[in-house]
């Protein structure tokens, strides 16, 4: 069964629809900027890739649901902008055939940390909410739609937004739902980017994939979701359709809880299996848009299990990582990313490894483009995720073409 991507709904550090984001992509336009949520003297950088330009809408969306924290309402509008994109209202889904999968991290973060900050002044109310999960997001959403079907809520890590939607389209091909909303929400905190700190992934200066200085990620939040359905039902009301979600690969490396396993095997078993599933040669593959974190090790690790699947055909084919414009959203990545090879797809260009100025050694000989390629016809992209924990997931889009 062929799953078609038939709508988006996004908000981004660098722009809250399709358009917006994909020009930011092709004009290298970053979402970086000063950090002003909380106090960033004692971290060793300041800067994220906050959305500070949401639409009206959201701030209207957020007014009418006050007891939500911000995944929750990031998750549920971009579910109602998606389909809206593709057609559809909330009459139109049949409540228990539609799926609804969400990745996420840092939901529940707000609700906890207060809880924390009260708890050590004193100042904690008797009822107050001692915690809440990730799986807010979903059912926030299940919530305002009336949904019954078929639900879970992804935490792998930085591999999960790629996984949410690897497993909406299982529901969908294994019969469980005829249409699922899939995707991530991951709003930027102060927890994660402490986290990030003490474990010395953060970056000095800027966020430089695969470059041969890099010394770290910058974070950043986005939420990303999209609709899928069959192509019969896609077809049958005249949808439009973005691409088709042609195979996903998941591995675990079982090798540590955060280091990736330098030999690159679990990540080569996930690229793998997602071409297999797809039915894609290696040499079919017009674009990679990497994990890219722009850390010393995911960095090599990935381009070894690149180089591993695609042996000298890698030369040939473009890689690049987009999180030196819009950061690294966490559970959202994959997601986020995802919609870079969509839109790759659709404007016939691959975006650069904006930052990057000498590759790192041993990869030189590698399609690592610094800027924008234009007129790069991508039939077939994949996107790579990887996360703590030893998380791996590939996902492959192909552009869709009608039956004649």
């Amino acid at each position: 069964m062929r799953i078609l991507i038939t709508g988006v709904g996004l908000l981004s550090p660098i722009g809250n629809s399709f358009t917006e984001f994909s020009d930011s992509l092709r004009n290298g336009d970053s979402g970086f900027a000063p950090i002003t949520a909380f106090d960033t003297t004692e971290f060793p950088y300041d800067r994220g890739a906050i959305i500070s330009e949401a639409p009206d809408a959201f701030e209207a969306f957020v007014a009418n649901r006050p007891g939500w924290e911000t995944a929750q309402h990031y998750g549920a509008f971009c579910a109602s902008r998606a389909l809206a994109d593709a057609g559809l209202s909330s009459e139109d889904l049949d409540p228990f055939r539609t799926a609804v999968v969400v990745a996420s991290s840092n939901a529940g973060v707000e609700t906890n940390q207060a809880y924390a900050e009260q708890s050590l002044a004193g100042t904690l109310e008797t009822g107050a909410t001692i915690v809440r999960t990730p799986g807010t997001v979903a059912a926030s959403i299940r919530s305002e739609f009336g949904l019954r079907g078929p639900q879970a809520s992804v935490s792998t890590a930085c591999a999960a937004g790629s996984n949410s939607v690897g497993l909406a389209c299982d529901l969908i091909a294994a019969g469980h739902a005829d249409l699922a909303l899939a995707g991530g929400a991951e709003p930027f905190s102060m927890l994660s980017y402490s986290g990030f700190t003490l474990l010395k992934s953060l970056t000095h200066d800027a966020l430089r994939p695969f470059d041969e200085l890099r010394d770290g990620t910058g974070l950043g939040e986005a939420a990303c979701m999209f609709v899928l359905e069959s192509e019969a039902s896609a077809l049958a009301r005249g949808a439009s359709v973005y691409g088709e979600v042609a195979g996903y690969g998941l591995s675990d490396d079982a090798h540590h809880a955060t280091a990736p396993d330098p030999s690159g095997r679990g990540a080569e078993l996930a690229i793998r299996q997602c071409l297999e599933q797809a039915g894609v040669l290696p040499a079919d593959v017009d674009y990679v848009n990497a994990h890219g974190t722009g850390t010393r090790y995911n960095d090599v690790m990935e381009l070894t299990a690149l180089r591993s699947v695609f042996g000298d055909g890698l030369r040939a084919i473009p890689v690049s990582s987009t999180k030196p414009l819009h950061g690294h959203t966490l559970s959202c990545a994959g997601s986020i990313e995802l919609l870079a090879c969509l839109a790759a797809m659709d404007g016939d260009f691959v975006p650069g490894n904006f930052g990057l100025r000498e590759a790192m050694s041993g990869f030189e000989d590698l399609e690592l483009p610094t800027r924008t390629l234009e007129d790069h016809r991508v039939d077939v992209a994949i996107s790579t995720s990887f996360g703590f924990g030893g998380n791996n997931t590939c996902i492959a889009v192909r552009s869709f073409r009608p039956p004649a």
